[in-house]
């Protein structure tokens, strides 16, 4: 046989070494994708979850042995005084309210008050013209006196006449006849009746000229003047208007079926637009016995107490009538309240835990009612939830938020 020579041999192997390195090159590269694949696939919890390290869990799993608390805002619950009250709106009046009037048709000639000036009984409001009226004074006057002069004389002719009479009766001589006697008794009461209608007519002048001066028939303020100077003054024509402010009265009417509720000596407080700032206080004077047929009301006087001023007449005001008064009373929110039909309920935490508990109301005021003992136990500084409750029930754990 003969031999290869070496350059034949090297040709001959040279194809088979290629070959061989490629498949080796694939291998490496096949085993390397592989690698990157199972890193890709660790990496990635969605694909294919894993076990937690320190707990053995799967993540997101709930922990059935937990207890999760509901989150709520709480009150503490407090005692206080609170009342039971009626709220109304009442005229303020006077219980002397006076319209003045002239008496006689004369022109005004001086006004002597202004409105809002105080007078006292009997002060001078206006004067009329009055020179008939005086004239008739004075001419009543001179009758007077002259009907009184008539009197005195006709008296001294009586007595004279009664003496001569006596003298006759111890033997003198005749010197009146009894006929003269009775004449001059008679003339007697005929100048004392003279005088007296002297006097009467005197002092129907003088009420004539007294009408001619308008006077102030009670003590108060002048409310209004409704004449002026030159006018001519008319029975007829309203010329003042007075009132007393110093006792002034809140009427007001009320449903009957209040009726049991209203007592006379009942306080109550007020407030009023025109005396902005000022608490005005008073008490129940009247209650009508009767009740309006019409309108089923019942109508209320209150005495208004003055010691801090006077209280303009006629001026609305609103008043809170105190009916009773609890000293001590529980109150509770009335945004804890949850209603049940008819019912009132709430929830009160002890201890991390929310109870459920029902509520008989009292006393109402505007954001509080009151918890009568009649209902489940509660006692002041108990947290009570106003914010969450709804989402309560009976026995939940509960978080209190700061």
């Amino acid at each position: 046989m003969s031999q290869t020579s070496p350059r034949l041999a090297f040709l001959l192997a040279f194809p088979c070494l290629i070959a061989a390195c490629s498949g080796d090159d694939a291998t490496v590269d096949s085993a390397e994708k592989a690698s990157e694949s199972t890193a890709s696939t660790e990496d990635s919890p969605s694909k294919t979850p894993s076990k937690s390290e320190h707990s053995g869990k799967w993540p997101g799993a709930k922990d059935a042995g937990a207890t999760e608390k509901e989150l709520v805002r709480a009150v503490a619950l407090s005692r206080r005084q609170v009342s039971k009250s009626l709220m109304a709106v009442a005229d303020v009046i006077s219980l002397d309210e006076v319209d003045v009037f002239p008496e006689r048709t004369q022109p005004v000639i001086e006004i002597k008050v202004e409105e809002g000036d105080k007078v006292n009984k009997g002060q001078v409001l206006a004067l009329l013209r009055n020179d008939v009226e005086s004239l008739a004074v004075a001419e009543a006057e001179v009758r007077v006196t002259e009907a009184e002069n008539e009197f005195q004389r006709s008296e001294r002719d009586h007595q004279r006449n009664l003496s001569l009479m006596e003298s006759e009766a111890v033997g003198a001589t005749r010197l009146i006849s009894q006929r003269e006697l009775e004449t001059s008794r008679q003339a007697v009461v005929t100048a004392r009746t003279a005088w007296e209608a002297a006097k009467v007519s005197r002092d129907r002048s003088q009420l004539e000229l007294q009408q001619t001066i308008m006077l102030a028939p009670i003590a108060g303020t002048v409310a209004s003047r409704e004449i002026s100077l030159g006018d001519m003054a008319n029975p007829s024509t309203r010329a003042f208007h007075l009132v007393d402010n110093s006792k002034p009265r809140a009427v007001f009417y009320r449903p009957q079926r209040e009726l049991a509720d209203l007592k006379v000596g009942q306080l109550f407080t007020a407030s009023c637009e025109a005396l902005p700032g000022r608490l005005l206080t008073g008490k129940i004077e009247r209650i009508a016995p009767v009740v309006d047929v019409a309108s089923g009301t019942v109508k209320i006087t209150g005495a208004l107490d003055t010691d801090r001023g006077e209280i303009p007449i006629g001026v609305l005001i609103r008043l809170e009538l105190v009916l009773e008064v609890h000293p001590n009373a529980l109150m509770v929110p009335k945004k804890a309240i949850l209603f049940e039909g008819r019912e009132l309920f709430a929830y009160v935490v002890r201890d991390g835990i929310a109870h459920k508990i029902r509520i008989d109301g009292g006393f109402e005021e505007v954001d509080s009612i009151e918890a009568l003992a009649s209902g489940d136990a509660l006692e002041a500084g108990e947290q009570l939830v106003v914010v969450g409750a709804d989402r309560l029930e009976d026995g939940d754990a509960v978080e209190l938020a700061e």
